[in-house]
């Protein structure tokens, strides 16, 4: 989701300051008095800085039961300072296909092993009596269907716990 940077928006991160404020808060949510300690300003001035950054709608109050207030970023800052590179597309992308190759891996072992049953029943009929041929069992398969599946269930435990 773009976000529109609004006339508001733009004025608000006009200042280095604020710029800097916005900055520290995507590491973290802090105090106005631990901002002001990192950027060397008075508490009074960041606070002036952070009802500004409030009301362009990219700073919120977290709510909280003690007594101080901390900062952080709303989802429209977030989106602005923290880029999103769209990561649950690449670990669904590769969730799917590990499933689908270890489903693929899955069924071929099992065709190898009825192929090799086969030949060696075909032999017991004939004239030569040989040991029977198994084929080895190969893992793999079970290995790609649980890595996609753990993939999936990280992206629904992310979804979730936002």
């Amino acid at each position: 989701m773009s976000e529109v940077l609004d006339r508001k928006t733009i004025k608000a991160l006009g200042a280095d300051a604020r710029q800097d404020i916005m900055k520290l808060l995507t590491k973290r949510p802090h105090t106005a008095s631990e901002i002001a300690k990192a950027t060397g300003k008075h508490v009074t001035t960041i606070t002036e800085h952070l009802t500004v950054l409030e009301q362009s709608d990219l700073v919120r109050k977290k709510d909280n039961t003690n007594k101080w207030v901390y900062y952080t970023l709303t989802d429209k800052g977030e989106h602005l300072f923290k880029p999103q590179f769209y990561s649950w597309v690449v670990v669904f992308s590769l969730s799917v296909v590990f499933i689908f190759v270890g489903m693929l891996r899955m069924f071929n072992t099992n065709t190898l092993a009825v192929a090799m049953a086969e030949k060696s029943s075909d032999t017991l009929l004939g004239a030569s009596v040989t040991a029977p041929m198994v084929a080895p069992i190969d893992y793999t398969g079970y290995l790609l269907i649980v890595l996609g599946l753990i993939g999936i269930a990280y992206l629904v435990y992310r979804k979730y716990k936002k």
